[in-house]
């Protein structure tokens, strides 16, 4: 049974908040099993639940004489030494939507609130992705989000060694002593396995093998490989995200 506001009674102001927009709600039939409890409509703190058939009283004396209860707050997580901090709000990355076209029919995305937005299915999905002008950004987001599940990584890989021989022949012109020369065969075979590590890494990062073994599978020297990988895998991350805000902007712009 719904609880209801019980005819008027003397209240006293919330001790609470100030505010004189108390009142009694009481749930059940007179008898033995009626309850009551008064709560405060601006700040939601509420009084002593009182069961009887005179807990309209009871409920008044325990709003007068006993402290009000606050709403309890959102969980907080704290850290050993320091400021509670509060639980972040989830924030939902875009690229599940690549996924879910693996998955017939249509599906609304959840918003604050009413929405009107209208259903989405894969062929807005799939037309959004097509839309994507960044070649790199279009292989990346689509072997990420779908596990490499039809999609070829050594194509992503081909893509991605361009911007990486860029990044090479950059260092060479500002004095640093190149890690890989792509004029040495041996060199370019090296770079296609450090490219490769990269975009495994990146879409199946359970898997991810130590750096000393990676290297010397490559046939190069610890130092050298690390060097290497972090220029693929920084330019590969670069180029997820800008996938990521492209393929969002063309689904929800």
């Amino acid at each position: 049974m719904s609880a209801v506001e019980a005819p008027a009674v003397d209240l006293t102001p919330c001790g609470n908040c100030g505010s004189e927009e108390v009142r009694m709600r009481a749930r059940g039939s007179a008898g033995s099993r009626r309850t009551a409890q008064v709560v405060c409509a601006r700040c939601s703190a509420h009084g002593e639940l009182c069961v009887g058939a005179d807990a309209e009283e009871q409920a008044a004396r325990a709003w007068m004489h006993k402290p009000h209860v606050l709403p309890s707050q959102p969980a907080a997580k704290v850290a050993r030494g320091r400021v509670p901090v509060p639980e972040p709000t989830l924030v939902r990355d875009p690229l599940e939507l690549i996924a879910r076209m693996l998955v017939g029919g249509s599906f609304r995305e959840p918003s604050d609130g009413r929405s009107t937005m209208p259903s989405l299915t894969a062929a807005d999905i799939a037309g959004a992705v097509g839309m994507m002008r960044d070649s790199v950004a279009k292989q990346a987001v689509l072997a990420v989000a779908l596990r490499g599940q039809g999609v070829s990584l050594s194509s992503l890989g081909r893509s991605l060694a361009r911007r990486v021989m860029r990044q090479i022949q950059w260092q060479r012109r500002v004095g640093a002593k190149p890690a890989l020369r792509m004029d040495n065969p041996a060199d370019r075979w090296r770079m296609r396995l450090v490219l490769q590590d990269a975009v495994n890494d990146l879409v199946w990062p359970e898997g991810k093998i130590a750096a000393q073994d990676a290297a010397k599978a490559a046939k190069m020297r610890k130092g050298e490989y690390l060097r290497v990988y972090g220029i693929a895998a920084a330019t590969l991350r670069q180029a997820l995200e800008d996938g990521r805000k492209e393929f969002s902007g063309r689904v929800f712009n």
